[in-house]
């Protein structure tokens, strides 16, 4: 079976729908809230439904608090039967900036700006330690250090739903910074493989 995989910006038609009071309650909607377990089919079925209609109603509960829904929704939907199971993932987001009050704007301002300069400064410099490492030649000292800096300033700035994958970053993170005091040339090339790869996971997973 092929997966069907589907990322667009999906208009929202606001009907007529019961009242939020009439909706069954599903705790632990929140933007942040990552959490794995066993529903039945009646449970998953109205915490879907309870999800369904805030979006439908146009207001969105989340954090403890009620969120505007826009017209349109960035969603991306992943269906696919693999080896015996049904794997259903469906992922939505849009802007709530323009409805936080003047000081909550400003730190994410901040916060944006700042991680916009760490991740630029950080692409800058693991592009020239795969130049060099392609180029037979091992980082500078000064690169390293760069780059190991930037590393943990962007950790630092990470999202708490981001601390597993940036354990497993800086882990590779440390094996390069051994291969290039062993002076490991192939070694070197293979961690910064395994950090191309676990950057483009990140990417992909929390974009």
């Amino acid at each position: 079976m092929q997966a069907e995989a589907v990322s667009r910006i999906i208009p929202i038609n606001y009907c007529s729908t019961p009242s939020s009071s009439s909706l069954p309650m599903s705790e632990g909607v929140a933007m942040k809230d990552s959490e794995s377990t066993i529903l039945n089919r009646k449970e998953l079925g109205d915490y879907l439904i309870t999800l369904g209609e805030q979006i439908r109603q146009g207001t969105f509960q989340a954090e403890g608090q009620s969120w505007q829904v826009p017209d349109e929704v960035e969603a991306a939907i992943y269906l696919k039967e693999k080896k015996g199971r049904i794997i259903v993932k469906i992922k939505w987001q849009w802007p709530t900036i323009a409805e936080y009050d003047k000081k909550a704007f400003k730190e994410v301002q901040e916060w944006q700006t700042s991680f916009k300069m760490v991740k630029n400064r950080l692409s800058l410099a693991f592009k020239e330690l795969q130049r060099q490492a392609s180029q037979g030649q091992f980082p500078s000292e000064d690169l390293l250090h760069d780059f190991l800096e930037s590393s943990q300033a962007f950790a630092n700035l990470g999202e708490p739903e981001w601390q597993g994958a940036m354990h497993e970053y800086l882990d590779h993170l440390h094996n390069l910074q051994l291969a290039v005091g062993n002076r490991q040339l192939e070694l070197v090339r293979h961690e910064l493989r395994d950090l191309t790869a676990r950057m483009a996971t990140c990417h992909r997973e929390f974009k």
